[in-house]
């Protein structure tokens, strides 16, 4: 017994190096919660009002967001309809009929919109001529409504969603006579949908139970509360509280989010704010900072206490909490030590619980695994050797093709055929450069040679639609470039723009030629049927982007340009520009090959 205990209390023996570590650790914890544990804990306290009451408020305003996210949303669908864009371009002075289908049409859509969103107590649309509708108001004075303050506020916001300050004053009346506190109104201006020029606005009153809905159930703590106000301080809702309409809304005026402590009353508030990214919204939580704190000095006494007891209590059970690790680890070594040799047939014996537990199974499992892996190599090695036999009995197939070709030739030459040769020789050239044994690049010189030869094919069908031209630089022409990077222009060029023109004959330009040091530029004229300017911006604009969330029927043209970003980056590729005089151009830029 008096050699296991000396054994044990050695300094190399990890058992006692584990409970001297436990027990000075817990020791060194309890001098450090004995003299700091206050301040600690009113700081965690603050800290962890503050990121509450920010994540419940930022929740809150996401929320707030998504609703009036909805309410724009179906006020621009409801303004881009045609007969909406109709009724507010409408002259009532010299088409009065046409006004009143109109505005019967328009109606409808009012209505059916506030039956559809019940909490849109009113829809009103003014337009620019100065008349306007709604499902649930009436103007008050003749007036016109495009003189109301929340009409310019509108304009002024250029397409986006305003929430308006008091609605007291305004020239429209319901007649449901809500109360003024019992909504919030926001406004937006409507374009037109051709030339994005304003035709007017729509106003709806949104019911505040919306927003009251979000903020009422909302507790923070014993005492604290939340509530919502505009940008002009205005409360939108609050519970009933003696505290809000005594909160000075500059204190909320620096920054998006933040923290103020503020005496009101003789009492002190901790008063934390945010202010949402989309609608001028600002969310506030309120707290007594007295209540809060009140309990740090009853945790410090209690802290003191438990962290005796938990050192007392851990010099018990480090010795067999020690014990308890070590002889475990001590088998998974002896196994691990077996597995180093070779032997993928141990396994730990695991009836442990906890981290042991893990270990154990996380030895087994690698053991397993190691083993599997083993047996995977060698049969991939084996796929590898299949494979290679298989590569070699492929590459017999371009062979035939190209002896074929070869065949055919000299049996055309036999019977004087010129012009099947030259086709056939056309054809042999254009496939032999453009498979080139699977090669991804291959020189500019070759890449010249393919598109010739299927150029000069294309002539033999289309001999009297089209000439071509091909200038090159001779300084690149060894230059590596990606293979068939100008077979798919040549072939839009002549299909979408030779083929399709009103011209009798075209003619395609073939221009390679350095640009400054690092790039090169291999251009693709045509003058042919050309495109639309609408046209020729989206390719440019889908030749831009690195993911496309729609199917694009442009896919020669944006292969070459994906192959060419992907292999030197996005500031190379391709670009179309419309041609004066008709056609395109196709200008591909690539990096200059050394």
């Amino acid at each position: 017994m008096l050699e296991k205990i000396k054994k044990i209390f050695k300094p190399e023996n990890m058992m006692f190096r584990m409970a001297a570590l436990n027990c000075g650790l817990l020791l060194l914890v309890t001098v450090v919660i004995t003299g700091t544990g206050n301040v600690i804990y009113q700081n965690s306290i603050e800290e962890s009002s503050y990121a509450n009451t920010m994540e419940i408020q930022n929740q809150v305003l996401k929320a707030l967001d998504l609703i009036f996210q909805s309410v724009s949303d179906n006020v621009a669908a409801l303004g881009a309809a045609p007969e909406f864009q109709e009724y507010l371009k409408v002259d009532e002075q010299k088409e009065q009929a046409r006004r009143v289908i109109l505005e019967s049409k328009v109606r409808d859509m009012l209505l059916r919109y506030s039956e559809h969103y019940e909490d849109y107590f009113n829809i009103v649309t003014a337009s620019e001529k100065g008349h306007y509708l709604s499902n649930d108001s009436y103007r008050i004075q003749k007036t016109p409504l495009t003189r109301e303050d929340w009409y310019q506020e509108a304009l002024k916001a250029h397409g986006e969603l305003v929430l308006t300050g008091n609605s007291l004053g305004r020239n429209l009346k319901s007649w449901k006579n809500y109360s003024t506190d019992s909504y919030v109104t926001a406004v937006q201006m409507v374009p037109d949908t051709e030339s994005g020029k304003p035709l007017g606005v729509i106003l709806v009153d949104l019911d505040i139970r919306s927003i009251q809905n979000l903020v009422e159930d909302i507790t923070m703590g014993q005492t604290g509360f939340s509530y919502i106000q505009d940008s002009q301080g205005k409360v939108l809702y609050a519970p009933k509280n003696k505290v809000v309409y005594r909160m000075n809304p500059e204190w909320f005026s620096q920054g998006d989010s933040g923290q103020v402590r503020c005496n009101i009353e003789g009492e002190m508030y901790n008063v934390i704010y945010s202010r949402s990214s989309y609608i001028d919204l600002t969310a506030v939580g309120v707290f007594d900072w007295g209540k809060t704190i009140q309990g740090a000095s009853q945790v410090r006494m209690a802290s003191i206490l438990i962290a005796v007891v938990i050192a007392v209590f851990a010099i018990v059970c480090s010795v067999v909490f020690a014990a308890s690790i070590t002889k475990p680890i001590s088998n998974l070594s002896r196994l691990m030590k077996r597995a180093q040799t070779g032997d993928l047939t141990v396994r730990f014996d695991n009836h442990y619980k906890g981290e042991i537990h893990q270990l154990g199974d996380a030895f087994n499992s690698m053991v397993a695994k190691t083993d599997e892996l083993l047996k995977l190599v060698y049969q991939e090695q084996k796929h590898k050797r299949e494979a290679e036999l298989q590569i070699l009995h492929e590459q017999i197939k371009p062979h035939f093709l190209y002896n074929t070709l070869d065949t055919i030739q000299w049996m055309a030459k036999g019977y004087h055929a010129q012009d099947i040769v030259d086709i056939v020789l056309a054809l042999s050239n254009f496939f032999r450069i453009s498979l080139s044994q699977g090669k991804e690049f291959i020189s500019l010189e070759q890449e010249i040679a393919m598109v010739k030869s299927y150029l000069d094919i294309q002539k033999f069908r289309y001999e009297e639609l089209f000439d071509y031209e091909v200038w090159t630089d001779p300084a690149i022409l060894k230059c590596q470039v990606p293979r068939l990077s100008l077979q798919p222009l040549i072939e839009n060029a002549l299909y979408h723009g030779i083929k399709e023109s009103e011209r009798e004959h075209g003619t395609i330009w073939i221009r390679v030629y350095p640009e400054g040091e690092d790039s090169v530029v291999l251009k693709v004229e045509d003058n042919g049927a050309g495109m639309t300017e609408e046209r020729c911006r989206q390719l440019n604009q889908w030749f831009a982007q690195k993911e496309r969330m729609t199917e694009v029927d442009a896919f020669g043209s944006l292969n070459v340009n994906d192959r060419v970003r992907m292999f030197y980056g996005e500031e190379y590729g391709l670009h179309y520009y419309l041609r004066e005089g008709g056609g395109v151009i196709a200008e591909l830029r690539i990096k200059r090959s050394k």
